[in-house]
């Protein structure tokens, strides 16, 4: 077998044997594990800290660090040093036998790869609702999926028809109110000069939010091939709805729950007032 690979590319397979062994109790392999995730060397996994800075970062005592590492190194998993009270601190590191059989879990790993279609076995599953005739099984169609989808699409009577210049129906996607997409898009527009998504878009409703249907859930990054695309779009929306706004305003409205005295009023011409009896009926 060849040489024992750097610790840092068998931290893994290291730390799995130790979790993996029923004779190593708790306290043990919480210090092995912090020593291995918090202060070993990447060639070599050796690590300094003193018996307090340990027992500091998992909440022990000092002296059950201490216990703790006689248990790690009677195991055979590490390598203890013990310094001295003169400034030289204690030294751990992964034995070289840990070290070769971490190196061993990592080769075998590497050489698992899955079986491809070829060979037998099953690749991934490909997002369609038919069979497929070259081997393999595909996904079967979700009904209750479709049923979502065309629920979404009848409740939006606000989006762009086929055949508009504002695109197809499938070109937006619903981003509710109130959530980080929304202030990325107002970011963004600010940026262009426009306006708020709240003051430029209807508010719609759809399922049990309200919201925005929007090019794209997040803005393109501004100087892709697709932001133009998705701001030419969004105008598009825009305009309709303004145009449909304007629409509504020039309608004729009628004020239902205004007395029929004043309603009445509201019809005559500028230069005719109506009779003392009707303004004192009024009143």
């Amino acid at each position: 077998m060849s040489e024992v690979l750097p610790f840092c590319k068998i931290k893994l397979q290291y730390l799995l044997e130790m979790v993996t062994d029923h004779e190593l109790d708790d306290n043990a392999l919480r210090v092995a594990l912090y020593l291995s995730l918090a202060h070993a060397d990447h060639e070599t996994g050796e690590s300094r800290p003193s018996f307090e800075t340990i027992g500091t970062a998992i909440g022990k005592h000092a002296k059950s660090v201490k216990r703790a590492l006689n248990k790690v190194e009677a195991a055979g998993y590490m390598a203890v040093e013990r310094g001295t009270n003169k400034g030289k601190s204690s030294r751990y590191r992964p034995t070289e036998a840990a070290l070769k059989r971490a190196t061993d879990r990592r080769r075998e790993g590497d050489k698992v790869v899955p079986l491809g279609r070829a060979k037998g076995g099953h690749s991934c599953p490909q997002s369609r609702t038919d069979l497929s005739g070259k081997g393999g099984q595909d996904r079967p169609p979700n009904r209750e999926q479709e049923l979502r989808k065309e629920h979404g699409r009848a409740s939006a009577p606000d989006l762009p028809d086929e055949g508009q210049s504002g695109g197809t129906r499938s070109d937006l996607v619903f981003v509710p109110r109130g959530i980080c997409f929304v202030r990325d898009w107002d970011d963004r527009l600010e940026r262009e000069g426009m306006t708020s998504l709240e003051r430029s878009l209807p508010i719609v409703p759809h399922g049990r939010h309200s919201g925005f249907w929007l090019p794209a859930q997040i803005p393109a990054p501004a100087g892709s091939a697709e932001w133009p695309a998705q701001l030419r779009l969004l105008r598009d929306v825009s305009r309709q709805a303004q145009d449909g706004e304007c629409a509504m305003s020039a309608a004729p409205r009628i004020t239902s729950y205004a007395p029929r005295q004043m309603q009445r009023a509201s019809r005559l011409p500028q230069d005719v007032a109506p009779t003392e009896g009707e303004h004192r009926h009024a009143v």
